[in-house]
């Protein structure tokens, strides 16, 4: 048998192997690539939005209800390494207690400060931009190897969010702003623009202290109204119609609806009615 015929059958003998290395090499790949996705929870659609667009590829993000969780859903919190929620009173920062889980936390009302009774964080254009950061800061403590691309996510994510951050400042920067609400869904909001609510708990309101809101009403001592689009009592129908015959803009809020819009645009809806009322 010449030599070039020994080549032939030894190259015939190595293309099994050499295909063989290859899909072992594709497999191992895609299992290292499974294995370090990092495992984000949160029971809250906003905070959902934001870790998708920030961890990328990098992760896996898991929407959960701790009330209608199933048990493939209870598997995977045992695994998550990072949650993010709204507050330490949160159904599912007690769950993970119960199970005696230690995950990283991003809770927003760690990073915001709020009086005890300020409920929904969430709905805060700050809370946005706060969440953001402390999400890459995590994400680059658990993952340094992709901490770049964590840090050029919130870039890209701080420049989507543009027009939203501008108005937010534009209206911190507003003083002697008096305006009345009757819902109390946006006080953080309006503490944080630093906005004066002229009365509380429009609800419980006497005849005589509803007439003296009206009197503000008429004398243009208040700028806006803010009210919820549920909102529907006696009182608030009354205190609208005042507002209403003294030309005073009624600031309405919608319901935030993740199924038909980001967060961050919702907020920016909010803000452009606010600052349209502003320049009324």
């Amino acid at each position: 048998m010449n030599k070039q015929a020994v080549y032939a059958i030894l190259t015939i003998m190595l293309i099994p192997i050499g295909i063989l290395l290859v899909f072992s090499k594709m497999v191992g790949d895609t299992t290292e690539t499974t294995n370090t996705a990092v495992r984000i929870t949160t029971d809250n659609v906003a905070y959902q939005q934001i870790a998708k667009i920030l961890v990328g590829n990098k992760g896996h993000v898991t929407l959960l209800s701790v009330i209608q969780q199933t048990k493939q859903q209870k598997k995977q919190l045992k695994k998550t390494e990072l949650v993010l929620t709204d507050s330490h009173k949160s159904s599912l920062l007690t769950e993970i207690q119960r199970q005696h889980i230690s995950p990283k936390m991003v809770i927003a009302s760690d990073y915001i400060q709020a009086s005890s009774t300020i409920k929904n964080y969430y709905l805060s254009p700050e809370t946005t931009i706060v969440m953001a950061q402390q999400i890459v800061n995590h994400l680059s403590d658990m993952d340094p190897k992709n901490r770049d691309f964590y840090v050029e996510s919130n870039k890209k994510f701080m420049n989507r969010i543009n027009d939203l951050t501008t108005i937010y400042n534009n209206l911190k920067k507003k003083q002697n702003i008096n305006y009345l609400s009757t819902d109390s869904t946006q006080n953080l909001l309006m503490s944080q623009l630093g906005y004066k609510q002229e009365a509380n708990n429009i609800d419980k309101m006497t005849d005589k202290q509803l007439s003296d809101v009206e009197n503000k009403l008429a004398d243009k001592h208040i700028k806006f109204v803010l009210t919820n689009i549920h909102d529907n009592t006696e009182n608030t129908k009354s205190l609208l119609s005042a507002a209403k015959e003294a030309d005073i803009p009624v600031v309405t809020f919608t319901t935030f609806t993740p199924n038909n819009t980001k967060i961050w645009n919702w907020q920016l809806l909010q803000l452009k009615k606010i600052q349209k009322a502003l320049d009324k």
